[in-house]
């Protein structure tokens, strides 16, 4: 009996098929891009594997998920789950960038019944560096994983840690998944959430949206070290009334599994229906699926999205205002002291040179050295007290013309007062042009505009 049970557990070990451990993307989208989503910001695709990306969302959103798979980056699998994520924006002063919530639940076959939930926040415009920005995210997930077969169960937390860099059109993340290494064993199966690192680029041209990523996994129990390039390819094409349709291609090459994954998306009134085939190309002959549905709030209001931009707008320039009214307190600040520096070096010279005329030689060399003494900590005083200023001025320069976000909410505005006045086409194409013109390559997010532009010359 005792050699029975055993031999069932070593099966079931050689069995073990990963879920809530895989570093599998979320939804349709991503699956059909083949999970080369590191550093892609659109959808909720990054949201499992890069908590940076999720950081740029301007518009609330739910996805719910549906997904039969037997081969995923890392490997061959068994798994028939669901999942579901929220995104929530935030524009706070003083936290900008977005919270993502997901939950998976995962049956895999033949071993255990998988759940996980991640709460996500990743920045926006966290850090300006050269022509770009960088953000950061972070993701602490639970792990819940109980026996089918042999019972038992667990629960352990794990950390995801995430990097995006965004200049004009393009990205790179860097993402470290499982940070701990949680321990997942259930009974007799002994496994773990392998500490993974993923490093991705993305770059979108008009239509097009090209994406690739490395991985590299370190060992589990069940499976040893693995690396994979993954690469996917997105068109979208705007309809006159059946909204927006994608096609998509991604591939997966790995030491432990390859595959070739094709995807279709179709996008109405803020709802949008993925759907992604995965077909292997070794160690296995079943092809996955995997569809998903979402809703990005306020994506087909043009009159609300118009009031929310100007409220942002408003708030941007609120905040521009105060800055540069501190920064001009701080500046007349600096100036009177500089001012009132200047008098007492003044006072002090005139000092000296009447007590050096009335004082003997011994107490004229005592008091004209402590007088230069005074005289020289005033003059490093006003050096700094200088400096101080430049860098103030400075600043205020620089954050007269960093204000690039603003101008765009200014001239977007504009472009939609003459849309509501029922300005001919011709103008408002012209009016699309010179903004994309004048903005591109200032780090603002064009995607709206070039999109309005295609929109309107399709007419």
């Amino acid at each position: 009996m005792r050699a029975a049970v055993l031999a069932a557990a070593a099966v079931l070990a050689s069995a073990t098929a990963h879920a809530s451990n895989e570093d599998a993307a979320f939804g349709a989208r991503a699956a059909g891009l083949a999970d080369a989503v590191t550093a892609d910001t659109e959808g909720l695709g990054a949201m499992t594997i890069n908590p940076a990306a999720v950081g740029q969302a301007r518009r609330a959103r739910v996805e719910v998920s549906n997904r039969r798979l037997f081969q995923v980056p890392a490997g061959p699998t068994d798994i028939d789950g669901m999942g579901a994520a929220v995104l929530l924006p935030v524009d706070a002063p003083f936290l900008r960038g977005a919270f993502g919530l997901s939950w998976n639940y995962d049956v895999v076959e033949p071993v255990s019944l998988d759940r996980s939930i991640g709460l996500t926040y990743g920045s926006r415009s966290w850090r300006e560096i050269g022509p770009g920005t960088l953000d950061a995210g972070l993701t602490f997930k639970t792990i819940g994983r109980s026996g089918r077969r042999q019972g038992g169960s667990t629960a352990k937390a794990a950390v995801d840690l995430g990097l995006l860099y965004r200049w004009a059109e393009s990205s790179v993340g860097l993402s470290l998944m499982n940070l701990n290494s949680p321990s997942t064993s259930v009974g007799p199966v002994p496994d773990r959430a392998p500490l993974t690192a993923k490093l991705g680029v993305a770059r979108s041209v008009r239509r097009f949206a090209a994406m690739a990523d490395v991985t590299q996994r370190e060992p589990s129990v069940s499976r040893r070290a693995a690396t994979s390039l993954g690469g996917g390819l997105e068109y979208s094409w705007a309809t006159l009334r059946s909204g927006m349709l994608t096609a998509r291609s991604g591939l997966s090459l790995g030491t432990l599994g390859k595959t070739w994954s094709l995807g279709a998306g179709w996008s109405v009134l803020g709802a949008t229906l993925d759907y992604a085939l995965r077909l292997p190309l070794a160690h296995g002959k079943t092809w996955s699926h995997v569809v998903s549905l979402s809703y990005k709030f306020g994506a087909w209001d043009p009159e609300g999205e118009y009031e929310r931009l100007l409220k942002t707008e408003m708030g941007y320039r609120g905040e521009l205002s105060q800055a540069l009214e501190a920064s001009e307190v701080k500046q007349w600040r600096l100036a009177e002291e500089l001012r009132l520096l200047r008098e007492e070096m003044t006072d002090l010279r005139r000092d000296l040179d009447i007590k050096s005329a009335q004082a003997g030689e011994a107490e004229e060399r005592a008091a004209r050295a402590e007088q230069q003494i005074r005289l020289k900590q005033l003059e490093e005083r006003r050096r700094k007290a200088e400096s101080e200023l430049k860098q103030l001025e400075g600043e205020r320069v620089r954050m007269k013309e960093a204000d690039v976000e603003g101008r765009f909410r200014e001239e977007w505005r504009r472009y939609h007062e003459l849309r509501l006045q029922g300005v001919p086409d011709a103008v408002l194409i012209d009016r699309l042009k010179n903004i994309l013109s004048e903005f591109k390559g200032r780090g603002v997010d064009l995607a709206e505009a070039n999109m309005e532009l295609q929109k309107l010359q399709r007419r």
